[in-house]
């Protein structure tokens, strides 16, 4: 059931609420407020079982920020270049310059400034527009990383290995469900909150680096029964966490002193949730049977090519990548009501509708300079380009095009004579540009009819301390 008319339906509509109050709609809220409680009750019972679980539905931190601050200092293009643990993310084939083993600790402190307004004009034909709510939520995450030659005797720097994990600070996993209206923007307020494991091997023959690793993210199998009936106890949920693995490939090539030029290619991976619910409302009716199933987190498949040139006191370096988000999935929870006996499906509720995203590039580059043998001083340049269609629709998803700078610090002690310990701050700031959208049928529900604007930024900063021998 559809709560859109056509423009012509329109006229002049006086009473908001006369469209809301027909009994079609009234039926229809009244079949997702159930599926809304019922599913607020799954919730709670995955907060019982796990500690891990908040309230809010969150992913990789790599997609957005980056790795390290030396590499997102410099615009975050370091598929040519990456040279430590790092290399599992950018580019594996980059473990094969490593000269010893590579130990990183770093964190990342985000936060959003993004604002979403509805446009509509009312009785006196004054132009009206209406922030829409919207938290803004500093957040942060940590990584760890590991790196090293895997010893071979005569074979020695032929062969490397590297791990690295990153996840939030606070909680590892986390769900919400939006509604199919809600405006907010995907790949800033979603994507950060979630733990991400990388791991690779690589090999290395003279001026030939070719490197295979895994990305990890999980997904959630289980089974809740709710009785409402019956004090919280009652309540009995399962939950089993599995692996889903995506390979990653990468080649990197030395074709003279200084210029080091990679190729990578990411496949897609995606977190899905599967639970099946069975809850008693009334002892005067038949228990409800539900499932709930999801596709909570997509990466798209990638394709990156940089390059890099390092001379005696600075580097440069740039990439380009290519997504395929023609194919990506947002959170999209399928709910599916059975009879009683938990065989036939009786009605079957998707939201929120396809996204429709497009594939898209993103371009980034930057540089550094070392006045001192200890210090070196970076900067970079980042365009990210949208793949969120114009929403037309029921959807309000409103991200658009971002630029980002950013600057950074490094302090080598080894550089003074010291110890084999670095220290490297950034600080990059991302602009989104408004895009505006008016919607194509009147839906007095909807919070962005009948036009919708996103605008706004994201700063972040943070710091990485490495050891290297």
């Amino acid at each position: 059931m559809s709560n859109d008319l056509e423009l012509s339906d329109l006229g002049h509509i006086a009473d908001r609420r006369s469209f809301t109050d027909r009994p079609f709609v009234l039926s229809f809220r009244r079949f997702l407020t159930l599926v809304a409680l019922v599913f607020r009750k799954i919730l709670l019972a995955l907060s019982i079982v796990t500690v891990f679980f908040a309230q809010e539905l969150r992913a990789n931190p790599l997609d957005t920020f980056g790795l390290t601050s030396a590499n997102i200092a410099m615009g975050g293009g370091a598929t040519g270049t990456a040279d430590s643990y790092d290399a599992v993310w950018y580019n594996p084939a980059g473990l094969g310059q490593l000269d010893g083993f590579d130990f990183g600790l770093g964190t990342l402190i985000y936060r959003p400034f993004l604002k979403a307004t509805t446009h509509y004009t009312d009785e006196s034909d004054q132009r009206i527009e209406q922030t829409l709510p919207r938290a803004a939520v500093t957040r942060g995450f940590l990584d760890v990383g590991l790196a090293s030659p895997i010893p071979l005797g005569k074979y020695d720097r032929s062969l490397f290995w590297g791990v690295n994990i990153t996840f939030p600070i606070g909680s590892i996993y986390a769900i919400r469900e939006r509604p199919a209206t809600e405006a907010y923007f995907p790949f800033l307020e979603d994507r950060n909150r979630r733990i991400v494991l990388n791991a690779a091997l690589a090999f290395r023959w003279n001026w030939l680096m070719i490197g295979a690793g895994l990305s990890m993210l999980p997904n959630v199998y289980g089974g809740v029964d709710v009785d409402f009936t019956k004090d919280a106890q009652a309540n009995q949920a399962t939950v089993d966490v599995k692996m889903n693995l995506a390979p990653v490939v990468g080649i990197m090539v030395e074709p003279i002193e200084g210029l080091t030029i990679g190729f990578n290619w990411r496949c897609a991976n995606n977190t899905y949730i599967s639970i099946p619910v069975t809850a008693i409302l009334s002892q005067k009716i038949e228990p409800v049977r539900l499932k709930v199933a999801a596709y909570d987190y997509s990466t798209p498949h990638q394709i990156a090519l940089g390059a890099g040139y390092k001379g005696d006191n600075y580097r440069v370096s740039g990439d380009i990548t290519y997504s395929f988000y023609k194919s990506f999935n947002l959170s999209t929870p399928e709910v599916t009501l059975f009879d009683a006996g938990g065989g036939d499906k009786v009605v079957q509720q998707i939201l929120p509708p396809s996204a429709g995203f497009k594939n898209t590039f993103a371009v980034r580059f930057g540089g550094e300079y070392s006045p001192l043998k200890a210090l070196a001083i970076r900067a970079g340049f980042g365009w990210v380009q949208s793949p969120v269609p114009a929403q037309t629709g029921v959807t309000n998803l409103l991200d658009g095009d971002r630029f980002t700078g950013s600057f950074g610090l490094g302090f080598d002690a080894a550089g003074v004579g010291g110890p084999p310990i670095a220290i490297d701050f950034h600080l990059a700031y991302g602009w989104i540009l408004e895009n505006r959208d008016a919607k194509t049928a009147v839906n007095l529900d909807n919070p962005g009819y009948p036009y919708v604007s996103g605008k706004g930024g994201v700063l972040n900063s943070g710091l990485t301390f490495k050891v290297r021998f």
